[in-house]
C-alpha cells in the first residue's frame, strides 16, 4: 500500500479527482494544490497534482515542485483535452487520464515508485572505485574492465594465475 499525495483546489475528496482511486487499497491525503502545503507533510510514496481544470496552475505548481527538490515521483492528473498541453517542461514523472481504470492506476503508481527507489540506489552506488584487498574496481570504467591489482614493487614482473 503506498502513501499518495493528492494536490488538488477541489473540495471533494480525492476519488472524486480521480475515481480509480477509491477502488485501491492506498492511503490518499488530500492538500491543497500549492507548494506550501509540502512543508510539512509526512513522507510520501507519490505525488498527484490535479490538473483537471486548470491547467496553467497545475503547470506551474509542478515545475515549482521539480525545482524545489520535490524526491517523490510526480503524476499529473488531466482530462483527455488537457493531455495535449503537457509537455516534458512541465517536471512531471507520469500523466494519469481522469478516466484511467484502477489496473492502469495501479501500475502507473507501482512504476513510478519502482523508478524512483532505482534512480535512489544507482545514486547511493555511484563511487569512483571500489578496493577489495588488492583489487581495485574503477565503477566508471566500460564492462568491468576497469579491475587492476594495485601496483606493488616487490611482485614486479611476477604474473597472476
Amino acid at each position: 500500500m503506498a502513501r499518495l499525495l493528492l494536490l488538488t483546489n477541489d473540495l471533494t475528496p480525492g476519488s472524486e479527482v480521480l475515481p480509480a482511486l477509491g477502488l485501491l487499497g492506498h492511503h490518499v491525503r488530500v492538500l491543497p494544490a500549492e507548494a506550501s502545503a509540502l512543508v510539512e507533510t509526512p513522507p510520501t510514496d507519490v505525488v498527484l497534482v490535479d490538473g483537471r481544470r486548470d491547467l496553467a496552475p497545475a503547470r506551474s505548481l509542478c515545475r515549482l515542485l521539480r525545482t524545489t527538490g520535490v524526491s517523490a515521483p510526480l503524476l499529473l492528473v488531466v482530462t483527455e483535452g488537457g493531455l495535449a498541453a503537457v509537455t516534458a517542461e512541465w517536471g512531471v514523472d507520469d500523466v494519469l487520464l481522469v478516466t484511467a481504470g484502477p489496473a492502469e492506476v495501479e501500475a502507473r503508481v507501482r512504476l513510478a515508485i519502482g523508478r524512483s527507489l532505482i534512480a535512489e540506489d544507482d545514486d547511493d552506488t555511484l563511487a569512483p572505485e571500489i578496493r577489495a584487498g588488492d583489487v581495485v574496481i574503477d565503477e566508471a570504467s566500460l564492462l568491468g574492465a576497469g579491475a587492476r591489482p594495485l601496483a606493488r614493487p616487490h611482485l614486479q614482473g611476477v604474473r597472476a594465475c
